[in-house]
């Protein structure tokens, strides 16, 4: 019977980023982190400059809800997308995802940063699945003929 939150499948992009189950090395982590953090500013930009161009001729109709609504729902689907990643970069370092927590605590979040982004994963097989293989280490098993 396999661990809950066990990688059986392989990590699929989907896996990745819509379940907070399983574990994730800290390089692929960093990299979703950054690529989802750069894609919400680029459409937020987008969508911002769409909306007061669009309502460049009645301003006051460019502050009412209902132009930001798609904007508001993208803030929840890259919200959940990044507590899946920091949630799984969580169960790496063998903690839960209540840990996540401390991140609301001033300056007690550097601590969840350093943690999370910094510090190795639990090296075996934790209660939350067995470690994981990341990017670089495929990428490297790769190309070890070259």
């Amino acid at each position: 019977m396999a661990q809950a939150g066990s990688n059986d499948g392989g990590m699929t992009i989907g896996r990745m980023l819509l379940s907070p189950r399983g574990r994730i090395p800290r390089f692929d982590a960093l990299f979703a982190y950054v690529c989802l953090c750069v894609m919400f500013a680029a459409a937020a930009f987008v969508w911002v400059g769409w909306v007061l161009a669009y309502y460049r001729r009645d301003p006051a109709a460019a502050l009412q809800v209902l132009p930001w609504m798609p904007l508001g729902g993208l803030s929840l689907l890259v919200g959940w997308m990044v507590f899946c990643i920091l949630a799984k970069r969580c169960h790496d370092r063998d903690h839960s995802a209540w840990f996540l927590l401390v991140g609301l605590i001033p300056i007690a979040n550097l601590w969840l940063l350093v943690d999370l982004f910094f510090w190795r994963g639990t090296r075996a097989a934790n209660r939350f699945g067995p470690e994981p293989e990341g990017m670089a280490s495929q990428w490297r098993a790769a190309n070890e003929d070259l």
